[in-house]
């Protein structure tokens, strides 16, 4: 079994792909009544919350097996590193919000649920 995580979509682009501590230098705070975190990276604050995912939905970490600057072409094979039940995700400076993409993209998950699920037809009378 793979380890639980929490993954988090930052803001920013991180031109590696090697490991690193993140947890040496990211430390979100624990969940304001309203949900919302703070956090700080590189010296801006950052603003966010954890979305858990739809029910029926389990998220997964996969680890590529081929270097990306030399896999055009070739076959890719994926490792699973750990799964997921909640995201988190951040915007600088302005608070998170139910019309934030993320936010969205959730809600459309239960929508499609809802939409493309099994429904029994109405009873005959």
């Amino acid at each position: 079994k793979t380890p639980q995580c929490t993954p988090n979509l930052l803001p920013c682009d991180i031109s590696s792909t090697g490991p690193a501590p993140v947890s040496a230098y990211f430390h979100p705070s624990e969940a304001a009544s309203d949900g919302g975190r703070t956090a700080h990276f590189r010296g801006r604050q950052l603003r966010g919350r954890h979305l858990p995912l739809p029910a029926g939905y389990e998220g997964l970490v996969l680890q590529d097996t081929v270097a990306a600057s030399i896999a055009d072409g070739e076959e890719r094979r994926w490792v699973e590193r750990g799964t997921f039940s909640e995201l988190g995700y951040w915007k600088h400076d302005d608070p998170t919000a139910a019309t934030d993409p993320m936010a969205k993209a959730m809600d459309f998950c239960r929508l499609a649920g809802v939409l493309h699920g099994h429904h029994a037809p109405p009873p005959q009378v």
